[in-house]
């Protein structure tokens, strides 16, 4: 009886073994990769972290999330791995990167689209989250400048538009496409080329001009910080030096000369009809600003500017070269 029950339990166990349990089908991922980084001249706490998310665009729900933690300074090369089961060829989605704080407040963000065939991303520039806007459970991207010297001239670019770059140069504003290229950024209308490779290197070609290097500036050109100080045209002339700020809604006048050294604020200026120029009048000082709408070249640099300006005060007469600013 031992022995067939030894018997039995031997083929019992040779049966149990040959069985085996189907093999799973190996779970196939996408992989989405790029570098970020952002253009301020700011070195970011420790514990910073920067969170990777996909979202799907229609629905807004997030499909995978990485966080890196403590990434320092750019740039920053990230890879995002997703099932590829959770990713329809027909639909579209969002890549989401945002720059946190050690005290988790967003401090750099930026979107990107992608799909399941366009998953290599190469550049995303980080743009700075408005902290005015935190409080109100929003996350709007502020409006920045990113300032450089090339050459002679003092650029202010602004890459909030993923697809373009607005230049502020001294004789006028630029905007300008993005273009393919090897590497970096590059951005052209024909006339001008801005073209970025990295965080702090650039190269501007105006027309048939040689190309010249930029090095980052520590502040945004005079052209640049009047605009946003509210001026709605500025004028520049040269021997002697002087310059005019107009600010038509207050209608004030702002008249430096002598390098600086003499400055004259007016009030209730003027605005000549078909704005071809300001009258203003205080403290025994007349000044009429006449503005002709024909080429002006700067006679320092070579700029040429839209308006030619000439300056009448107590009888003598400037010239210098203006535009608007808005």
């Amino acid at each position: 009886m031992k022995q067939v029950l030894w018997v039995a339990a031997v083929v019992f166990l040779a049966a149990c073994g040959g069985e085996s349990e189907p093999e799973s089908e190996p779970t196939m991922e996408i992989e989405i990769t790029g570098e970020a980084h952002y253009m301020e001249r700011i070195m970011m706490p420790p514990d910073t972290v920067l969170e990777i998310a996909l979202v799907d665009e229609v629905s807004g729900d997030r499909l995978a999330v990485e966080r890196m933690e403590d990434v320092g300074s750019p740039p920053y090369p990230f890879s995002l791995r997703i099932d590829q089961g959770l990713m329809s060829s027909d639909d579209h989605y969002l890549l989401q990167l945002t720059l946190y704080l050690p005290d988790a407040t967003p401090r750099f963000a930026a979107e990107v689209p992608v799909s399941s065939n366009q998953t290599s991303v190469s550049e995303v520039r980080l743009i700075g989250v408005d902290a005015s806007a935190q409080g109100m459970g929003s996350e709007t991207l502020a409006v920045e400048w990113h300032s450089f010297q090339c050459g002679d001239v003092a650029v202010d670019a602004n890459f909030e538009m993923d697809d373009q770059v607005t230049l502020s140069l001294p004789w006028g504003k630029a905007e300008l496409p993005l273009v393919p290229a090897a590497s970096g950024a590059r951005y052209d209308d024909g006339d001008i080329e801005f073209w970025t490779r990295g965080t702090d290197q650039a190269r501007l070609t105006i027309a048939d001009d040689d190309s010249v290097e930029c090095s980052l500036r520590d502040s945004v050109s005079p052209w640049t910080q009047a605009m946003l100080d509210g001026v709605d045209f500025r004028a520049v002339g040269n021997e002697p030096s002087w310059h005019v700020d107009v600010m038509e809604e207050e209608g004030i006048m702002f008249l430096t000369r002598d390098h600086g050294a003499n400055r004259l604020v007016f009030e209730n200026v003027e605005v000549l009809a078909d704005q071809a120029g300001y009258h203003a009048d205080a403290s025994g000082n007349d000044v009429k600003v006449m503005l002709a709408s024909e080429p002006c070249q700067d006679s320092m640099v070579g700029w040429t500017f839209p308006f030619t300006v000439s300056l009448e005060s107590n009888g003598q007469t400037l010239q210098a070269c203006g535009r608007f600013l808005h």
